[in-house]
C-alpha cells in the first residue's frame, strides 16, 4: 500500500496493520505509524476532558501541576533571550500549564480547538484563548510557542510546524513534545501500548524522525528532555493492564473520572503493584534516551 507520511511528507510503500478495531500504516521510509482507520469510541468523549475545571484531580492533578511548574521555568530558562515574556500554547487544554506560566511572570495566550476544553481554559485563566491557531496574532510576532503532546493529535504536522516558524520572531523559541515509537515500552507492549491511544493519535513516530522535521522547517534544536516519571510509568502500568483487560487504557480513564465499580477497583490495585517496578523501568530507559515520550527546544533560524 503506498500513502502519504506526515512525518518523512513523502509518499511511500509500506504496510498495514490491523489492530482489533484500528489500522495503521507503517511508513516504509522512516517507520512513522499512521492511523489509517478507526471503529473505536470518539476521538474526544466528555469523559476525555475530566469533570469541573480540570482534566486531572486528586493526586493526579496535584502532579500535573507540579511536572507543568517544572516545565515552566525550562521554558523561561531556555527561551531567555526572547525579547519579551510572552508566551503562547498551542492545544493549551484546560490552561494548566499556561497557569504555570502566568506563575512565572509570563503574558499567556492559547489555542485550544475543543470547545470543552477551551471554556475551561478561559475560565482558569481569563485570557485569550483562541479556538483557531494564531486568529488574532501578526506574523513574525511570538517569542515563545508550545505544544505539549499535541503535534500527534495533527494530521499534517509539517504544515503546523512551517506555520509556527511564519509567526515566531527570528530566534523565537518552539517547545514540543510528542511520544516516541522508539521508547522501549513502545516496543514491548506493541499494538497494547497505551501512548498509541488510537483514534486521537494520528501518528506516532520515532524521535530521531520528529527532529528531521523540525531542522527541515527552519529550526534548530537547543534541548532534548524525557519525561521519564510523568508519562514513563503509566505507560508501563496501563499497556501491562491492556493485555488482561477488555477495555482498553482503563487505568488512564480513571484517573479522570475515579474508580467506580469492582473491574476499575481491580485495575486500581493492579496498577498499585505495578508502578514501583514502572518507575525504575522508565528511569532505566530515559538512561538510554528511550523514554516513552520527549520535549524538543528549538530556535527558529534567522533565515
Amino acid at each position: 500500500m503506498i500513502h502519504q507520511c506526515p512525518i518523512c511528507e513523502r509518499e511511500s510503500q509500506g504496510i498495514e496493520r490491523k489492530r482489533g478495531w484500528f489500522t495503521h500504516f507503517l511508513c516504509g521510509e522512516c517507520q512513522t505509524a499512521v492511523l489509517i482507520s478507526s471503529e473505536g469510541e470518539p476521538a474526544y468523549p466528555d469523559d476525555y476532558f475530566g469533570e469541573g475545571d480540570a482534566k486531572f484531580s486528586g493526586m493526579a492533578g496535584a502532579a500535573r501541576k507540579r511536572w507543568h511548574s517544572g516545565r515552566a521555568r525550562v521554558v523561561a530558562e531556555v527561551g531567555q533571550a526572547a525579547s519579551s515574556r510572552s508566551i503562547y500554547d498551542i492545544g493549551c487544554g484546560d490552561g494548566a500549564f499556561l497557569s504555570a506560566c502566568k506563575r512565572e511572570g509570563f503574558e499567556v495566550a492559547g489555542c485550544e480547538p475543543q470547545e470543552r476544553a477551551r471554556e475551561q481554559a478561559r475560565k482558569n485563566l481569563g485570557c485569550r484563548i483562541d479556538g483557531d491557531l494564531f486568529s488574532e496574532a501578526p506574523v513574525n510576532s511570538l517569542d515563545i510557542v508550545t505544544a505539549w503532546q499535541v503535534i500527534e493529535h495533527v494530521e499534517n504536522p509539517g504544515e503546523m510546524i512551517r506555520k509556527i516558524h511564519d509567526y515566531l520572531k527570528p530566534g523565537g523559541l518552539f517547545a514540543v513534545s510528542t511520544v516516541n515509537l522508539s521508547s522501549w515500552q513502545a516496543r514491548i507492549f506493541g499494538s497494547l501500548w497505551l501512548h498509541l491511544d488510537p483514534p486521537r493519535h494520528l501518528w506516532v513516530g520515532h524521535r530521531s524522525q520528529v527532529e528531521h522535521l523540525l531542522e527541515r522547517n527552519g529550526f534548530t534544536i537547543e534541548r532534548r528532555r524525557w519525561n521519564h516519571l510523568e508519562f514513563g510509568p503509566i505507560g508501563y502500568v496501563d499497556s501491562l493492564v491492556n493485555v488482561f483487560d477488555h477495555k482498553r487504557d482503563r487505568i488512564l480513564k480513571c484517573l479522570k473520572t475515579g474508580f467506580p465499580g469492582i473491574p476499575n477497583k481491580i485495575s486500581w490495585l493492579a496498577a498499585a503493584v505495578i508502578t514501583p517496578p514502572a518507575l525504575i523501568l522508565s528511569t532505566v530507559e530515559a538512561c538510554f534516551s528511550a523514554s516513552a515520550t520527549f520535549e524538543l527546544y528549538a530556535r527558529r533560524r534567522n533565515s
